[in-house]
């Protein structure tokens, strides 16, 4: 019996030690998460060891994910130039009407509207469309306009 416990033990004892392993390997924390800035570019890096070549002196960001301008979400007020008439932008923005909030985004189709906030132009873009580019709403006695910029 001792002489099978023994290589089965030896065995054992390499395989655990070629599985956990302990070396200076990148390992993955689903928690970690640092961003980059270089221009109008940002990067999204998960990991130490691709944060520290994306931050380092080459600036080597292939490990990291580029963020995509659609999937931003958009805080930025939209204006108001006139009383009850909101300016939408290609960028996209928040629109607040007396009685409710709207994030709205202008395209190629025309204006689109979600309501709610902390919104990305991806969500917004799969909203409703008024493909004339503005639409008036009715609250009370006045009439709110979001139109595109």
């Amino acid at each position: 019996m001792k002489r099978i416990a023994l290589p089965v033990f030896a065995f054992l004892s390499v395989l655990l030690t070629a599985c956990g392993g302990s070396g200076s390997g990148d390992y993955f924390n689903s928690s970690y998460e640092k961003t980059f800035s270089f221009g109008n570019q940002t990067y999204i890096c998960r990991s130490e060891k691709a944060a520290d070549a994306c931050g380092g002196t080459n600036q080597d960001c292939s490990a990291c994910e580029l963020e995509s301008p659609s999937s931003v979400v958009i805080t930025q007020l939209c204006a108001q130039p006139v009383t009850n008439t909101h300016k939408v932008t290609v960028n996209g923005c928040v629109v607040q009407l007396s009685n409710d909030t709207q994030t709205g985004l202008c395209t190629a189709e025309g204006l689109r509207l979600l309501s709610g906030t902390n919104l990305t132009r991806q969500q917004v873009n799969a909203g409703a469309l008024f493909p004339t580019g503005s639409v008036n709403i009715p609250v009370g006695n006045l009439i709110e306009t979001i139109t595109c910029n």
